[in-house]
């Protein structure tokens, strides 16, 4: 490319000639040694060098010409593009990159986006029906275009390669004139319109060179590669979305029915266990008649038998109500709306683990392994049979864990910290691999063979329903700790 080709450069080096010689002979005037006159070309070759590109782009921003861009750093600038949106996976981010490109490196004064709306934004989410709707819509950082979309949609299809105003429909040229634009790039893949830049420069009258068709070219193919690459994953995004929304509607459905015919016979084992609970201690009282004046006449009850049977309608009731707390807990599972505050009862940390550790059916030495620490209560907003829950589930989890090292102790322990109170749950058994750690509050995430998944989830969910949070740590194969942290409830007058 000649030199002469553009003015500003031209001029700028005359300029700079102009400048050394006039400042040469000022110093030979007063000074005869040559050596500091070389020292002061010496420093004005330097500061040309350092400021001519500033100095060129004040210019050329003055003179309202920019020239024609160097091929190299037109071409060098689209592959640094290249390489960077090739990483993206969402259009405006790629969108965001192509402009500052466009702007800072090729001379583009003028841009305006158009995008399918199989492509959605987080700009422009709200402006999208279905994503699968044809059409275009806008996206840009500057004020919404008066231009016909369906014009352009249909001028970008039948054209199907890169138009400019010098061979233009009448219709192309009214939308170039209406955007301030001499350039259009399609980015179409199979028939299917993904996007359309709209470009402008400050002479829009002056043709495009060969190179720079090119070049344009070159972008819209890499953005059909780009664009329809994050088309399809959004469309599996979408699918993946719907068909969880609607498995999930079908597992809501199938849940309640569940429920409900599981609710019914627990009911009335309860009806029936009151019942017996009413009369258990006058039979049991007439047995012992029997035993000391009827001696022989009935088959005599083991004395640990006994002391069974005095204590078997308070298990089953509350069998009955860890089974109600297990069917919530799945509903919730399964449900997206949060707990309804006006169910919750103020709630003392120590008292309810107190409760939870008489009411948890524990296995033959399990009690022994389990240590309190309850000095520093405190009390939140909850409700009373879902905490119990959580306390289950950790305790379970806990001697699941010392069951499968086969050794350790669990702890836990209160703690006060100025508005906050915390709940720690400790078990020096088997740990969790870190791998997996950060999936463990996942719905339906388990580890064990026979495992649901949803306790943890449940656990999680429902702590985030009293205003709380609740976090694992863990050395693997040393031990794993849960905390709960929870906004300590004042009395306010």
């Amino acid at each position: 490319m000649s030199i002469m080709s553009d003015r500003n450069r031209l001029y700028l080096i005359l300029m700079y000639f102009s400048l050394s010689f006039f400042y040469i002979a000022l110093v030979l005037n007063d000074q005869q040694d040559p050596v500091p006159v070389l020292g002061y070309m010496m420093g004005l070759i330097v500061f040309v060098v350092a400021t001519h590109d500033t100095l060129l782009r004040i210019i050329s921003q003055a003179t309202g010409y920019t020239g024609t861009i160097s091929e190299l750093n037109f071409f060098s600038a689209l592959l640094e593009l290249n390489r960077k949106i090739h990483n993206l996976l969402e259009a405006d981010d790629v969108l965001t990159l192509v402009n500052d490109t466009l702007k800072e490196k090729v001379h583009v004064i003028q841009a305006h986006y158009f995008l399918g709306k199989g492509l959605p934004t987080r700009m422009h989410f709200d402006n999208i029906g279905s994503r699968e709707e044809p059409g275009l819509y806008y996206w840009s950082e500057l004020k919404p275009l008066t231009v016909s979309l369906k014009d352009l949609e249909q001028e970008a299809l039948k054209r199907q390669k890169l138009v400019t105003l010098a061979d233009a429909s009448a219709t192309m040229k009214t939308i170039f004139e209406a955007s301030n634009t001499s350039l259009m790039v399609p980015i179409i893949q199979n028939g299917n319109l993904l996007a359309v830049l709209l470009l402008g420069r400050t002479d829009n009258n002056k043709p495009y060179s060969d190179f720079e068709i090119q070049m344009f070219n070159f972008l819209a193919n890499q953005l059909t590669i780009i664009l329809d690459r994050i088309r399809v994953y959004t469309k599996i995004l979408h699918k993946t979305a719907m068909d969880h929304a609607e498995k999930l509607q079908v597992m809501q459905s199938l849940s309640a029915n569940i429920a409900h015919e599981m609710r019914t016979p627990l009911s009335g084992i309860r009806a029936s266990i009151t019942g017996i609970e009413e009369y258990l201690p006058q039979l049991l009282e007439s047995y012992q008649w029997c035993e000391e004046h009827e001696k022989g006449k009935f088959a005599p009850i083991r004395e640990s038998h006994l002391n069974v049977l005095i204590n078997t309608p308070r298990r089953i009731k509350l069998m009955i109500d860890q089974a109600n707390t297990v069917i919530d807990m799945l509903l919730m599972n399964l449900r997206e709306n949060a707990l309804d505050r006006k169910q919750f009862n103020v709630i003392s940390a120590a008292e309810i683990i107190e409760q939870g550790v008489d009411r948890y059916p524990f296995k033959t030495g399990q009690r022994e392994k389990l240590h309190l620490s309850l000095e520093q209560d405190f009390t939140f907003l909850g409700i009373e049979s879902l905490c119990i829950y959580i306390f289950f589930n950790l305790l379970k989890n806990a001697y699941y864990s010392l069951q499968g090292a086969q050794k350790g102790e669990i702890t836990i322990a209160l703690e006060r910290q100025d508005l906050r109170g915390v709940i720690r749950f400790r078990d020096t058994g088997l740990g969790i691999d870190p791998a997996i750690i950060s999936k463990i509050f996942e719905g339906f995430f388990t580890t064990k063979k026979e495992g649901t998944g949803a306790g943890l989830a449940f656990c999680k969910r429902t702590v985030e329903s009293f205003n709380g949070t609740i976090n694992c740590t863990s050395n693997l194969k040393e031990f794993a700790e849960f905390e709960i942290v929870l906004p300590i409830y004042t009395v306010t007058h």
